[in-house]
């Protein structure tokens, strides 16, 4: 299984957010410059993510982006799902009706691709942006640098 790209910078945007973010609303342009993301597709991601319910914007010169919720209650795999759906290695996993196996009616190893796709989803929905964004400022002597990536 590859997460896309989008799902990745998503998760370094709202790191950003969660560490540049806590006083006021970041405008796009600042998350981007921030991650190394370009602003149209940070634009494209922040959609998706106020689509989801993640994020939620402000209006006018002071507005941007801030999180919807705290970030405790922000897990990475809140995240992933927001930008690429349902965190499955196969399509059977989630609907069998797609599955192209000739032996479909006794296939095993898709009982593999459940435990994989569960294991998955169990790390990523344990781990928090409150975590995530708690580990980045202790790595940087709980400064907030500029750039996450």
């Amino acid at each position: 299984m590859k997460l896309s790209t989008k799902s990745r910078y998503a998760l370094e945007g709202l790191l950003y957010l969660s560490v540049h973010g806590s006083n006021q609303p970041l405008s796009v342009k600042d998350i981007a410059a921030g991650t190394g993301v370009t602003v149209a597709y940070m634009e494209q991601i922040f959609f998706s993510l106020k689509k989801s319910g993640l994020v939620s914007t402000t209006r006018g010169a002071r507005g941007g982006y801030e999180l919807s919720q705290p970030a405790e209650e922000i897990s990475v795999g809140m995240i992933i799902r927001a930008i690429d759906g349902n965190i499955v290695p196969v399509k059977c996993v989630d609907n069998l009706s797609l599955c192209t196996s000739r032996v479909r009616s006794n296939c095993v190893s898709r009982q593999v691709w459940i435990q994989v796709s569960n294991a998955i989803a169990d790390v990523a929905d344990s781990l928090t942006l409150e975590e995530l964004k708690n580990k980045y400022l202790a790595e940087n002597g709980g400064a907030e640098h500029e750039n996450i990536n």
